[in-house]
């Protein structure tokens, strides 16, 4: 055997021993290939080491605690295993979301009945919406609501509605007498428009018709009244409207069941449940009219 020959053979020797190893007469595996991905790259290591953690050490893979790994630091490593280590990152991102302003008209004995006048012009608001988005090895991979600040409120629009009745004069001459009388010359009509104005009021204060500030909600698992929500439940204030009563909405046109109640609900305010927050971001806030039929 020439010199060249028996050194190759040596340095064969010297491979084997490294990959097997000898411990008191017996063989054991010293020489790992592990399988590593990270990032979503995966390339095949050898290594010595004994667990995971010193394995991530040795080849310089940065995590931290927020970082998902398949197998546990102190895992100890056997040929052929694979490592995962995935990037997990976490921001915080904010949204502006316009809210709509209401329009309230008011009645106004000094303003000629037939007449309007804006006197406050409505203003949106604007509310700011957070979220928590996760990105896995830079992937996004959720947007999670976390919760809604209000920046600046939306002033309302209010319009004056005329209510006074202009009052026309007559002048009579009394030629008996020779002097003026004046007379007042309300009509009948009048009257008749008097009579039809109480008589449309005591309809709106049976109930069959009101106006009410409607906003939307969802997620709820449980209603006031043991049910549970669903597109067609409404949450009201029980002493204006009670459990139970079918109310037409004609924005939606279909009757809704009072089934539900809340802190923020009280008087003339429903809040509409709705199916996703998309929804209910889209409808906001407006005033509406209802009514009450059964």
């Amino acid at each position: 055997m020439n010199l060249k020959n028996n050194k190759k053979l040596k340095l064969s020797i010297f491979t084997s021993i490294l990959s097997l190893g000898i411990l008191g007469g017996g063989y054991f595996i010293l020489n790992k290939e592990v399988t590593l991905v990270v990032k979503g790259e995966e390339r095949v290591v050898s290594t010595f080491k004994p667990n995971v953690k010193e394995l991530l050490d040795e080849q310089n893979i940065k995590y931290d605690g927020n970082d998902i790994i398949n197998l546990a630091l102190d895992s100890k490593l056997a040929d052929k295993s694979k490592i995962e280590v995935i990037d997990v990152k976490e921001e915080t991102i904010k949204e502006n979301k316009e809210v709509p302003f209401e329009v309230n008209i008011v009645e106004d004995k000094d303003l000629a009945k037939g007449e309007s006048e804006i006197s406050t012009e409505g203003k949106t608001g604007k509310n700011e919406l957070v979220y928590k988005v996760t990105y896995h090895n830079d992937k996004k991979i959720e947007k999670k609501f976390i919760e809604e600040v209000a920046l600046a409120e939306p002033i309302d629009k209010v319009i004056r509605k005329g209510t006074k009745v202009e009052v026309k004069e007559e002048v009579k001459i009394a030629s008996s007498r020779g002097e003026n009388i004046r007379t007042n010359s309300r009509s009948n009509d009048n009257k008749s428009e008097s009579r039809s104005n109480t008589s449309n009021s005591n309809s709106n204060s049976d109930g069959k018709r009101m106006q009410v500030v409607a906003t939307a909600y969802t997620g709820h698992n449980i209603t006031s009244t043991g049910t549970t929500p669903k597109w067609g439940t409404i949450a009201v204030d029980p002493s204006v409207i009670p459990y139970g009563t079918k109310v037409y909405i004609p924005q939606f046109g279909r009757t809704f069941i009072a089934e539900d109640c809340g802190s923020a609900i009280k008087g003339n305010k429903i809040d509409v449940y709705m199916n996703d927050e998309s929804s209910v971001y889209s409808w906001g806030r407006k005033t509406i009219d209802i009514y009450i039929v059964g």
